[in-house]
């Protein structure tokens, strides 16, 4: 095993950085003890198939980008759910009678996608609690 950092523990510390997660922290959301996902950060056990299950449904990134570092990092890459929400965004725009520039509706999708990809909150919910801000 590597303690360069140049694999799968060097994921593992982006995914865990980019949510504001203490080692602690990203140990309890996938149920392993604080020393076993030390090991799992710093390459010195190799992280079980589980494991990478949990990871990837938590913070919604692709198995293929976790294990390899190759493909789509976010599963809110997915084209559906973009579509799902692009259609969510314009509904509530249309339906609050809200007109915005589309750079501005642009934004707003890609934030929806983020947070609905995050939270496992609709792109509906998300859209609806978005337009509430404004």
């Amino acid at each position: 095993m590597s303690t360069d950092l140049s694999g799968i523990g060097l994921r593992l510390r982006e995914i865990r950085k980019n949510n504001d997660l203490t080692q602690p922290v990203m140990a309890a959301a996938i149920d392993v003890s604080d020393r076993t996902y030390k090991y799992y950060e710093q390459e010195k056990r190799e992280l079980p198939a589980l494991a990478a299950v949990k990871i990837s449904e938590a913070f919604s990134v692709t198995l293929e980008w976790l294990l390899t570092g190759r493909g789509k990092v976010h599963k809110s890459d997915d084209p559906e759910l973009a579509e799902a929400c692009a259609i969510a965004v314009l509904s509530e725009a249309d339906g609050r009678g809200t007109h915005l520039p589309i750079a501005k509706i642009g934004k707003i999708i890609g934030f929806v996608a983020a947070q609905s990809a995050q939270t496992g909150e609709t792109p509906a919910q998300v859209a609806s609690h978005y337009f509430d801000t404004l």
